[in-house]
């Protein structure tokens, strides 16, 4: 039976049963996709089905709480067609003609991300120990850390990965203070610092300062015409979507939107975001039509 719908845009940005799934700084959004469907086994304590469409693929994803996947035959499962919400893909099980009836799993965590990639249909497995979130990057993705940082982004990557995520959440936050007071706050280390620093709080459960250090780092990207801008405004976007104080999430969808349509006046948004922006768009409108 299937559990859940997956939608991935662009490689960018995926959609889960209606929330946005972004990955994290330095990580794919398609090993953001596995993660948070590992977390749904793990919660269920059995595996989970989804119904997975990018592009002109379809198919069925099953991931088990220990984070092995595979993809299920190609008969649709009993009931799938029901349990498929409006707008989803009418036809998630079906699959390319290369990918295997009935892949074994494989200790390679690696090679489902690379599957999903190419073919988005074929069968690998994650057998390394559970809920490895995707790890804090470099504070620069456009340049090489330099030596006085490598220390403490190595130290960021390892308790991220090992699931330390509040001292992973300390650790970075004291770093973008030292980059805030030595470089200025709009540095590009400090900016990176800030969203590996929003990423791991989204990640810990701090949703209000994921999407206020988020939204941040998308202002001032946006400010400066970064061409990074787009993609940190749909990470405000994913953190945002979690809020549960309605006069806050009020109050942060409309500057997303206002970000969205400063990117939309000097060009197209790439594939998949003016989408987004219009699901949060329809979101603002209804929180303030009983604010």
């Amino acid at each position: 039976m299937i559990s859940h719908q997956v939608r991935v845009s662009g490689g960018e940005f995926a959609v889960i049963d209606g929330e946005t799934v972004t990955a994290g700084p330095g990580g794919s959004v398609h090993d953001a996709v596995l993660d948070r469907l590992q977390r749904y086994a793990e919660r269920r304590g059995s595996a989970v089905a989804a119904a997975v469409a990018e592009d002109t693929d379809r198919f069925v994803l099953e991931v088990s709480p220990d984070g092995s996947s595979r993809v299920l035959p190609s008969e649709e499962p009993e009931g799938a067609r029901e349990s498929t919400p409006e707008g989803a893909p009418e036809d998630p099980s079906g699959k390319p003609e290369d990918a295997p009836e009935d892949p074994e799993r494989t200790p390679d965590r690696s090679a489902i991300a690379a599957v999903l990639a190419r073919a988005r249909a074929t069968a690998a497995a994650r057998a390394t120990p559970p809920a490895t979130p995707a790890p804090a990057s470099d504070p620069d993705p456009d340049a090489d850390v330099p030596p006085q940082l490598a220390e403490p982004v190595t130290r960021i990557n390892t308790l991220a990965r090992t699931g330390h995520l509040d001292e992973a959440l300390t650790e970075a936050t004291a770093l973008r203070e030292r980059l805030t007071g030595s470089a200025g706050t709009e540095h590009p280390h400090t900016l990176q610092a800030r969203a590996v620093e929003a990423y791991l709080a989204h990640l810990s459960g701090r949703h209000r300062e994921a999407t206020v250090l988020a939204l941040s780092v998308a202002r001032s990207r946006c400010g400066a015409g970064d061409a990074q801008a787009p993609t940190e405004v749909v990470r405000a976007a994913a953190a945002w979507q979690r809020l549960d104080d309605e006069r806050a999430a009020l109050v942060h969808g409309r500057e997303l939107l206002h970000m969205w349509d400063r990117l939309g006046s000097l060009g197209p948004l790439p594939p998949g975001h003016a989408e987004l922006a219009e699901r949060v768009r329809d979101q603002v409108e209804s929180l303030e039509a009983y604010a």
